[in-house]
């Protein structure tokens, strides 16, 4: 037993500095990825998750030594490179998933609760709160639905693709252009989630306005107020069976997204 623990320890430390090239890539992603970031989880909890996927990683023998770590100067160069790769592949998924904030902002402007906001730990910004509890129930779905396995899996087999040192990050016209599709995509997606109860609510606000012209005597701020918000929370109601197609669309999104970058970075 002793020399099986000896030769298993003699294993680890000759693979250190791949183990740690990794274990940076890991913590990246897990710094922004949906569910890990933020001040809900604690700090030691997302190390123990980086490091047990690192070693796991390590483990296969995906990850091949490389000349650059021969040196101080191109571990430290290799440590940073890794760290960005990681980055951007959680930032891509975090873009796609936080759409949903700005589809919650279209609809608090509609239905009235403009000023009323949280605080977001991961942005540092106040977010809308219709916006807040879409993200929760998109977080909630994503681990119900095993769609972190999937994250998890693509960021496995992302060596197969961008081995260490491999990623190419400064003057990438492809990594640009996987970043614009991703926006092009998170606009589509975000005004067509809000388009039908932005389109009822204007509805409401055309009706109201000829309702003004019919009685001028009507105050239709303290009418049209408290309907809005009605019909607002409503639809939100009746909206939620479709909370599900809008996850797949957001999931297919991020997924794509994901592997866009990774596809870029490659160059």
């Amino acid at each position: 037993m002793e020399t099986l623990s000896m030769y298993l320890m003699k294993r680890f430390l000759d693979n250190a500095d791949i183990f740690l090239l990794v274990l940076t890539r890991m913590i990246a992603f897990f710094l922004i990825l949906p569910i890990f970031s933020g001040n809900n989880l604690n700090v030691w909890a997302k190390l123990g998750f980086a490091a047990s996927a690192a070693y796991l990683i390590t483990a296969s023998g995906k990850v091949q030594r490389v000349e650059y770590m021969d040196t101080a100067a191109g571990l430290v160069l290799l440590l940073v490179k890794e760290f960005f790769t990681g980055f951007i592949m959680g930032f891509a998924v975090y873009l796609a998933f936080s759409l949903v904030f700005f589809t919650g902002q279209l609809l608090d402007y509609q239905i009235g609760f403009s000023m009323v906001s949280v605080f977001d730990p991961v942005t540092q910004v106040q977010v809308p709160i219709i916006g807040n509890l879409f993200f929760l129930t998109l977080m909630a779905l994503l681990i119900q639905t095993g769609g972190l396995h999937a994250f998890l899996s693509a960021m496995f087999f992302s060596y197969d693709i961008l081995p260490i040192g491999g990623s190419v990050i400064l003057n990438n016209s492809a990594l640009m252009k996987a970043v614009l599709d991703l926006m092009m995509n998170f606009m589509t997606v975000a005004v067509s989630a809000a388009l039908p109860i932005t389109g009822a609510i204007l509805i409401i606000d055309i009706a109201m306005g000829l309702l003004v012209k019919a009685a001028p005597q009507m105050n239709v701020f303290v009418v049209g107020m408290p309907i809005k918000l009605l019909a607002g929370l409503a639809l939100l109601y009746m909206m939620s069976p479709v909370i599900l197609n809008i996850y797949d669309a957001v999931f297919d999104m991020a997924y794509a997204a994901m592997s866009g970058v990774m596809k870029g970075m490659a160059g």
